[in-house]
Order: C-alpha cells, then sequence, then structure tokens
C-alpha cells in the first residue's frame, strides 16, 4: 500500500498505527497543500490523509483542487476539535472519511484499509475476484474454495493489484509496496515473482486473471467465462439427415 501523508498531524496519525509494518505501505510525506496536489496529480497512491489545516491552505481547499483536477484516490482528512459544519464540508467536496485526532492507531489503520477497499469496489475485509478471494485479516488466499498458500511477498503484490482491478498497475507501485528502496537486483527479482504466483494460480485452476503489459506492468483481468462450444454432428447422424431428406 502506498500512502501520501500531507502535514504533521497526518503523520502522527498514520505513525500510530501498529498494522502497516504487516503490508509493507510506503510512505509520501509532504508539508504544503501545493506539494500534495502535484504529487497527486502526477502519481500514484492508495489513499491520501491530510491534515485538515496546512501552512499554505485548509483542508477543504485541498480536497476540492484534489477532486477539481479528477483525482479519485481515497482521501481522508485528520483535524483537532473539528466542528460538525467543517467535517460536513470535507464529506460533501470529496473526502472519503473524517478523523478527529487523538484516535487510536489500530482504529486509523481499519479505516484507512476500510476506504481504499470501498473506493476499490470492495466492501468486507477479502478481496473476491473470480474464483479469488484474498482475505486481508487472516493474509490468506482461497481459489475456489481452496487454500492456496502464497509467500509474504507474493500476497502483497495479489493485493495491490485486486485492489486496483481492471486498471494498468505500473511495476513501479508493485515495487514501491515491496521494497523501501528497489535496488536493480529486486527490480529484476518482481518479474520472477509475478512469473512464480502466475505459476501457482494457474495450478489452482485460476489461469489467465493477470495480464502483462509490456514495458509498463501488469492487469488483472474480468474472469472469462468459458463458451459451450455445441458438440460436432457425428457421422451417424449426418447419414441419417441425409437418408432423410431423400
Amino acid at each position: 500500500m502506498r500512502l501520501l501523508i500531507v502535514g504533521s498531524l497526518a503523520a502522527t496519525a498514520v505513525a500510530a498505527t501498529t498494522r502497516f509494518s504487516a503490508v509493507r505501505a510506503t510512505i509520501e510525506q509532504v508539508h504544503t497543500g501545493d506539494d500534495a496536489l502535484h504529487l497527486a496529480r502526477h502519481d500514484s497512491f492508495d489513499a491520501i490523509i491530510f491534515d485538515a489545516t496546512l501552512s499554505d491552505m485548509t483542508g477543504v481547499q485541498l480536497i476540492r483542487k484534489i477532486r477539481d483536477v479528477r483525482c479519485t484516490t481515497p482521501a481522508i482528512a485528520i483535524a483537532r476539535n473539528i466542528c460538525g459544519t467543517d467535517r460536513a464540508k470535507l464529506l460533501d467536496l470529496g473526502a472519503d472519511d473524517v478523523l478527529a485526532q487523538p484516535t487510536d492507531g489500530e482504529e486509523v489503520a481499519a479505516r484507512i484499509r476500510a476506504v481504499v477497499r470501498r473506493v476499490g469496489g470492495h466492501t468486507q475485509s477479502a478481496l473476491r475476484w473470480g474464483p479469488l478471494s484474498l482475505h486481508l485479516e487472516r493474509r490468506e488466499l482461497s481459489v475456489n474454495g481452496e487454500a492456496l498458500h502464497l509467500s509474504p511477498n507474493e500476497f502483497r503484490v495479489l493485493q495491490v493489484l485486486l485492489l486496483r482491478k481492471g486498471s494498468l498497475v505500473r511495476k513501479s507501485a508493485l515495487l514501491d509496496a515491496l521494497y523501501s528502496d528497489p535496488d536493480d537486483s529486486e527490480i529484476k527479482s518482481l518479474d520472477v515473482l509475478m512469473h512464480r504466483l502466475r505459476k501457482r494460480l494457474t495450478a489452482a485452476g485460476a489461469d489467465g486473471l493477470i495480464t502483462t503489459v509490456w514495458g509498463s506492468g501488469y492487469i488483472v483481468r474480468e474472469p472469462v467465462e468459458p463458451v459451450a462450444v455445441p458438440p460436432a454432428p457425428t457421422l451417424a447422424r449426418s447419414l441419417g439427415l441425409a437418408l432423410a431428406v431423400h
């Protein structure tokens, strides 16, 4: 999971969580709304966590600008002593949640996960796509109801792909989910990891879900239902029809 953190209050809230080490969140932190807007427009994040009050603009102004540039990344505002009117403005302008500080770190982590799932079309703690069920809390995968063991890195990659199902996930985003500062050997190892993951899925009966976009990244495609092909007429049936005609 890749997070854009905007402001010191948001940074403190995320630092208080204990869950992100388990999902290997990559943090990009800035302190102004202008910097956040630039990154939101030109980079890819799973969620934006921002202060309701920044040095150069309010949280209301930031979320309005983020949505005005058609950035649909899930966004959560962090605030102290926020009134109902300001909370409503943030939500109406496109914030997906508003958290008042202090908030328990576990709740912050759970709300971030819930918002990312919901915006991605998932409302439960399991990501389901075709024959796949990825259970986030238990860190387990099942294919057609049968458990399939994955390594931690395979699980993280599949989680990122399912959260963005139907969209191109660039290799850089997968590397950010796996490594804090990937080097050349780790970049090359991603191809090996993807080959191994697809091989495991195919063997379990989930073939063809992950498509490679050469030079760019990967896409999880809509499962394709097999097309029933009518049986070819047998020789006996063909002869019978010929005799009936005569």
